[in-house]
């Protein structure tokens, strides 16, 4: 049998370090405060074409990942068969099909626009 090293970690809590500060300190330069904007204010029109883009997006991206991606590996199975020609431009036509697939990717699953 093994023996195993068990380490007693101390328990979490108040340290006798004395009573709390009442007042907090104050900062050394105070820099004048901004105003609030409306948080339900989307930032624009150009905010508010993206935001009804995204969220159409969104609504058939279980639909368009399916047809991109083979859209992506139809292009990459082209672009092996064309390997070797350098008039058919198929390696180049595979990047930029894939890239919009991985912009998609990024746009539905991190972007979350302003509003939502």
């Amino acid at each position: 049998m093994s023996k195993s090293n068990i380490i007693k970690f101390p328990k979490a809590g108040p340290t006798d370090s004395g009573p709390p500060d009442p007042q907090p300190k104050a900062q050394a330069k105070q820099q004048p405060s901004k105003p609030q904007s409306n948080p339900k204010k989307g930032g624009g029109f150009l905010a508010a074409i993206l935001r009804w883009v995204w969220i159409g997006v969104v609504l058939v991206w279980p639909l368009l990942k399916w047809v991109v991606s083979i859209d992506v590996f139809f292009q990459g199975v082209r672009a092996v068969y064309y390997w070797d020609d350098p008039a058919v431009n198929a390696g180049w036509t595979f990047l930029a099909h894939f890239a919009v697939l991985t912009v998609l990717t990024y746009f539905v699953l991190v972007f979350k626009p302003k509003g939502v």
